[in-house]
């Protein structure tokens, strides 16, 4: 009777080891399995060379490593094969996705670059331009970018409008539009500069001012117009 009860408990056992063998056999290879389906559904995707989806393709590998190395000991000397080769297509995977990802990086300072150059060429190039138009209107280095019309007094204003309009007159034809937007504004500061030094004024020179405020409007109402006509049609061309 012991010996049939001995019989009967060692059966069990082997009974019980060989179920949970098996059920670890079964776990093992299902991880293998998704980790070499996973791999092989990434390598069909039509690549996206971005930060987020190699972030949201690494996490998922990642997931599946690291259940399948946790029972890779179970599985057959073939299906480690398996699992091995998975993981060569992987390496080959991140190799590619991480250089890509550094040429776009390259790339992306590369024309941050480009675009910094070309936007600092051409805030110089208006800065040259704008220079240069008054220096024309009111003599070099008269006026800066700050504006000022400081030496501008009620001695020498009739001087500074006489220079300025008559500038305007013999360069009217040659202004573009951008042109006449910043003489309009070059203008304006300078009848502001007039009113705080009018007090201080000559009659006659104020009377002369007044002439030649009349001409201005005159040469800027008829050649600004025909300037902006002239760019909208050559648009159109």
């Amino acid at each position: 009777m012991k010996k049939n009860y001995l019989l009967i408990s060692t059966a069990t056992v082997l009974i019980v080891f060989t179920a949970c063998k098996s059920k670890e056999n079964t776990e093992a290879m299902q991880d293998a399995t998704s980790l070499n389906m996973y791999v092989d559904s990434v390598k069909g995707l039509e690549p996206v060379y971005t930060v987020e989806n190699w972030t949201a393709i690494n996490d998922g590998y990642q997931e599946r490593a690291m259940k399948a190395e946790k029972s890779l000991s179970s599985l057959e000397a073939s299906d480690k094969a398996k699992a091995e080769a998975s993981r060569e297509r992987y390496a080959a995977l991140k190799a590619d996705y991480e250089a890509k990802l550094k040429e776009n990086e390259m790339k992306a300072a590369t024309d941050k670059a480009s675009s910094d150059s070309k936007i600092s060429t051409l805030k110089s190039d208006v800065a040259d331009y704008r220079t240069t138009l008054r220096n024309n209107l009111f003599g070099e280095g008269k006026i800066g970018s700050d504006m000022q019309f400081n030496y501008v007094t009620a001695a020498n204003i009739l001087t500074v409008y006489d220079n300025f309009v008559n500038t305007v007159a013999d360069n009217k034809k040659l202004y573009t539009r951008e042109d006449w937007d910043e003489i309009n504004v070059l203008y304006e500061a300078l009848d502001n500069r007039k009113n705080s030094v009018e007090k201080d004024l000559a009659s006659k020179d104020n009377r002369k001012i007044a002439g030649l405020k009349i001409r201005f409007a005159s040469i800027a109402a008829t050649h600004r117009g025909g300037t902006k006509v002239k760019e909208n049609s050559d648009s159109k061309k």
